[in-house]
């Protein structure tokens, strides 16, 4: 079954946003879980280390930017230029906003962490000013310019440049194959997008009609 319809598709934006929050948060508090919570990164176990490894890219600012941009691209992909911006406003703003309130709802339920102090307003503001513009950043994909080209390398090029600035913890042994994942995926995602983009430009220049072949 389709994630949304074409009635529902504001559905979409608090969906993904629930989905990340939660799972953030809950990956988060695997080490404790299991009794490591205290541990030396080093002397943690498998499990422990495969949460931390999926908290270090869940806790990531590219990666909650990268939600309200899928949100965007997927409510607009039926939808006119208008109409799709405006759905992709809406659900990367709604992505955030949902994922901020599910992840800080989901801190509460397991270690009754109370809800208050800055932090917590702090995202809820920054969500609403940066949910919408990279939900529009998500609509316009889909256009068959070099505007969708570059809208589409925005996750992949800011992936890279915090992993860069803003590395993992050094502290963390899942730092070091964070950083290299992020990478790689960065210039695999950057590959794929200009070598798609190059496909298209060359189908779009052949020529066509009855004059097109020679002989």
């Amino acid at each position: 079954m389709m994630l949304c319809t074409r009635r529902s598709w504001w559905i979409v934006g608090p969906a993904v946003g629930l989905l990340l929050g939660a799972l953030d948060a809950v990956v988060n508090h695997v080490p404790v879980v299991l009794g490591e919570g205290g541990t030396a990164s080093a002397e943690r176990g498998g499990w422990s280390h495969a949460a931390e490894f999926a908290g270090l890219i869940l806790d990531a600012g590219w990666a909650w930017a990268a939600t309200a941009v899928l949100a965007g691209w997927w409510v607009s992909r039926h939808a006119r230029l208008a109409a799709g911006r405006w759905r992709g406003a809406l659900a990367g703003g709604l992505a955030l906003g949902f994922a901020t309130t599910s992840y800080y709802g989901a801190d509460l339920l397991l270690d009754g962490t109370a809800w208050s102090g800055v932090a917590p307003r702090f995202w809820l503001i920054a969500s609403v000013v940066l949910g919408p513009p990279l939900g529009v950043v998500g609509a316009s994909i889909g256009l068959h310019r070099p505007a969708g080209v570059v809208a589409a390398l925005v996750v992949p090029a800011g992936a890279a440049l915090q992993t860069a600035v803003l590395p993992p913890p050094a502290a963390s042994v899942m730092a070091e194959p964070v950083r290299w994942s992020v990478w790689i995926a960065a210039i695999a995602a950057a590959v794929f997008v200009t070598g798609r983009s190059r496909s298209r430009s060359a189908v779009a220049s052949r020529p066509t009609g009855p004059g097109s072949r020679g002989g």
